[in-house]
């Protein structure tokens, strides 16, 4: 069962968000704390006239889109624009609505209580209307964007590269426009590529959050980042907002981590959660896990900030509160429907910490395309089937990892599902063979928590057929488990 404990690199990727959560979650606030921008750019005298000259909703939302693209709020024009939207736009037309009421208010620093943030609407009737939107406002980028993202979450990979494409082509310089295009890109597996557009926009000198987007894309991807040394004096920079610098801060802090600086790491750490993201909120509680020191106000921190829902999970889990960690971690699911990650680690919670096998599976069983079909989900959809009697329909489950290309440590939980399939099917020796495999392929690679799951339900089979193996097997779990302070069997391992 793969699960939280494969968390060695995890960087602060901006998240997967349409522009309403985006809003929501304060992420299109200005970044200064005094509203002079020295990088504004005027907006075209073409998308002005053409609104004087034919005042409706189309040519109101050509100038409201660009005059949001080059973060122009102040526009006496594109203003009017807004206003007659919010006046002449009929109540179904959601976005336009939304895009209207955030540049009227471009500053507001009104925070929203966690609950009130709602999973993103990727159901077909929303892509229709999406569809709709941009056929009627085609140089709208925010709605190519959440065009995209829908598409991706249901599975459509190549529609959402042709979205996104158009809404990049449209919203070159605008942040949210951005950061979705780099993460559209991580989901397609070409992080290359979403460095290349954050490069390309010239903001990585000038705006946070493009430089930390930078930073944890290039460094969650093997690649090397460009501008790491030329954006340690926008984190300094005290006319930016806390706020805005949470997560430049947490990314510069995680690579001062690995250079092996804990001290500087700390300093970093402390900064990202002075009024922070939920991002940088996940992240400082990765580095202070990493580094084996507690957060003191983080629970007060994860009830104040909007959707922190994988600080949550994180804390809850290390303080053995599985209940807690996995209702947490399900909502960081609905919150993220375009990442794997939070269904692995609650089925993960679900199957091994909580041996509830049934939530697992009703957990995997509601999810969308895009979460489901990853190699991680799968085996461990196979490993709460097999746990349940249904060997068969783990065995289908199984065969579509072929078409995957696994890693090492893919290929080591995938022989530990293979050995229990092989137990559960009268193979004892080969269930051993696929097992122990498995376990000294979990050791070479110094994943050792790993090792003494993999370790645990082989000892469980064991006893389960009364071989003459289980009492070795049992006290070797054991052994394993509490030797490396595997925290997810600590309990379980007792009733062995």
């Amino acid at each position: 069962m793969r699960g939280i404990i494969d968390d060695s690199n995890r960087q602060a990727v901006p998240r997967c968000l349409d522009y309403s959560t985006a809003c929501s979650l304060g992420l299109q606030r200005l970044i200064r704390k005094r509203e002079k921008d020295y990088r504004k750019v005027g907006i075209s005298s073409q998308s002005i006239t053409e609104w004087k000259k034919s005042p409706d909703i189309d040519t109101a939302v050509d100038l409201l889109a660009e005059a949001l693209i080059v973060k122009n709020f102040e526009s006496e024009e594109a203003i009017k624009a807004a206003k007659y939207i919010l006046s002449k736009a009929p109540a179904s037309s959601k976005l336009i609505r939304e895009l209207s009421n955030h540049f009227l208010e471009p500053t507001s620093s009104d925070k929203i209580i966690s609950n009130q943030i709602t999973p993103i609407d990727v159901s077909y009737a929303n892509v229709a209307r999406l569809k709709k939107s941009v056929r009627m406002y085609q140089l709208n980028p925010i709605a190519w964007s959440d065009l995209s993202l829908c598409y991706a979450t249901l599975g459509q990979d190549e529609k959402a590269r042709l979205a996104m494409r158009v809404a990049l082509n449209l919203g070159r310089t605008n942040r949210f426009i951005l950061r979705s295009a780099a993460r559209c890109y991580m989901h397609l597996k070409d992080p290359e590529k979403a460095v290349s557009i954050l490069h390309r926009s010239g903001l990585c000198q000038f705006d946070p959050w493009i430089a930390s987007a930078e930073i944890a894309i290039s460094e969650s991807s093997g690649l090397k980042s460009k501008c790491i040394g030329k954006v340690k004096h926008i984190v300094k920079d005290d006319n930016l907002t806390h706020f805005s610098r949470s997560e430049l801060a947490a990314g510069i802090g995680t690579l001062e981590l690995k250079g092996g600086s804990t001290k500087r790491a700390k300093i970093f750490m402390r900064q990202a959660i002075n009024d922070p993201t939920e991002n940088a909120l996940a992240q400082a509680e990765w580095i202070a896990s990493q580094i084996g020191i507690d957060i003191p106000k983080i629970i007060q921190l994860g009830d104040i900030v909007p959707a922190s829902y994988e600080m949550q999970t994180r804390y809850q889990y290390q303080k053995k509160q599985f209940v807690e960690s996995l209702k947490a971690a399900k909502m960081w699911g609905k919150f993220q429907q375009l990442s794997s990650r939070p269904i692995i680690v609650s089925t993960f919670l679900a199957g091994v910490c909580l041996d509830d096998d049934e939530e697992a599976l009703s957990i995997i069983e509601q999810l969308l395309p895009a979460q489901r079909n990853h190699p991680g989900i799968i085996n461990n959809y196979a490993f709460s089937l097999i746990r349940i009697g249904k060997v068969e329909d783990a065995v289908k489950e199984l065969k579509k990892l072929e078409k995957y290309e696994l890693s090492d440590r893919q290929k080591f939980v995938n022989d530990a599902t293979k050995g229990l399939i092989s137990f559960r099917t009268e193979k004892a020796d080969k269930g051993r063979e696929l097992y122990s495999k498995a376990v000294t392929g979990f050791e070479r690679a110094n994943d050792l928590d790993s090792a003494a799951i993999a370790a645990y339900f082989w000892a469980l089979e064991e006893k389960r057929i009364g071989s003459q193996f289980a009492e070795s097997r049992i006290k070797d779990a054991k052994s394993r488990i509490n030797r490396y302070k595997v925290i997810a069997l600590e309990e379980l391992a007792k009733k062995m």
